[in-house]
């Protein structure tokens, strides 16, 4: 799976020792901005959304659980925010959810609760190519020797020392996409195998940093961009990736002297409504009603005729602001719609 457009809501999960019997469940997450509906307030714009943590034992009983509510102003690209409880040694798993209070679910995950043994406070992150995790050895009585760590087909291992302290290793991901992957710890003592754990990790580089994000977007630039163009970000290299990219926009930008480009982001917002409401039998961004929603955004009104025996299903578009129609029709009757008059014609 590559992560599609926008940057998706991020997060993850870290356990610290709290106590002999609790432990302390932390979620930090990351919401793009283009995932929160703002609402004008005296000449500002601000989005409201909620934060629900539920904590589960074994048999699928509620433990403990929590919600929070916040008020933002829109003043960034990303709004980052966590949230924390103390929950059972004994809990097994969680449900996070965050609702933006304007328009809807942004986000719903289940995921197991690490348990804490030898390894405490496991977090990652990642820098261009190289995938770093921090975590805590948790080896007071000198139980354990040794610890194998591995994602993919990459792994490393190391010693560990008597007594609790802070370590860390480093992965080089560059063949890796970005996609969820499980990273995967092995604690050993004297060649066995005393303790396992696997975490979800997620690799997500800037698009421009990812070579098949990149070759996407710069795909997605079809319906804007000329050929030469587009030529010229694909083959650009990594280094000169993000100027290209401005440059680009910057021509498209209806307010240059500000870091949101409005017109890059209803771009994208257009291209992404299009894969996930014309995919259905048909080719997503890459279909004939793209290529109209894309250049005119929604239609003022739609007429469907639905398969009926001797007709082919049609769709047509109408734009009343630029007096044009669009005719599709679904010769095959799988859902894909075809263009029939590209030009459009008078209303």
């Amino acid at each position: 799976m590559i992560i599609f457009l926008f940057l998706q809501i991020e997060w993850q999960a870290v356990n610290k020792p709290y106590s002999e019997s609790l432990q302390e469940l932390i979620i930090y997450y990351t919401i793009p901005t283009y995932d929160l509906q703002f609402v004008a307030e005296d000449s500002n714009f601000y989005t409201h959304y909620e934060s629900q943590l539920k904590v589960y034992a074994r048999d699928g009983r509620q433990v403990t659980g929590d919600y929070w509510e916040t008020r933002r102003l829109k003043d960034s690209l990303d709004i980052h925010d966590s949230v924390k409880i103390v929950i059972p040694k004994t809990s097994k798993y969680f449900d996070l959810r965050i609702v933006d209070l304007n328009a809807g679910e942004l986000l719903t995950v289940t995921e197991k609760i690490i348990p804490i043994n030898y390894l405490a406070n496991i977090s990652w992150s990642i820098r261009n190519d190289t995938l770093n995790i921090s975590f805590t050895i948790l080896n007071q009585a000198g139980e354990i020797d040794s610890v194998y760590s591995s994602i993919e087909k990459i792994a490393d291992s190391k010693a560990v020392h008597i007594g609790t302290y802070d370590d860390s290793l480093s992965f080089y991901v560059k063949e890796l996409s970005n996609d969820t992957y499980t990273l995967k710890f092995m604690l050993f003592s004297i060649g066995e195998k005393i303790d396992e754990l696997e975490i979800p990790i997620t690799i997500s580089r800037s698009f421009l940093l990812d070579d098949p994000s990149w070759l996407l977007k710069v795909d997605q630039l079809v319906y804007i961009a000329t050929p030469s163009e587009m030529s010229q970000l694909k083959s650009a290299e990594r280094t000169q990736r993000d100027s290209l990219w401005h440059a680009f926009w910057k021509e498209y930008d209806p307010t240059p002297h500000t870091a949101y480009n409005e017109k890059e982001v209803d771009y994208f917002s257009r291209i992404e409504y299009c894969e996930k409401n014309f995919s259905f039998g048909d080719r997503g961004w890459r279909s004939d009603r793209a290529k109209i929603y894309v250049k005119y955004g929604s239609p003022d009104e739609i007429h469907a005729r639905p398969y009926e025996t001797g007709s082919l299903p049609y769709l047509i578009w109408f734009y009343y602001r630029i007096n044009r129609k669009f005719i599709f029709v679904d010769e095959h009757g799988f859902g894909e719609y075809m263009l029939v008059n590209p030009q459009g014609s008078t209303i």
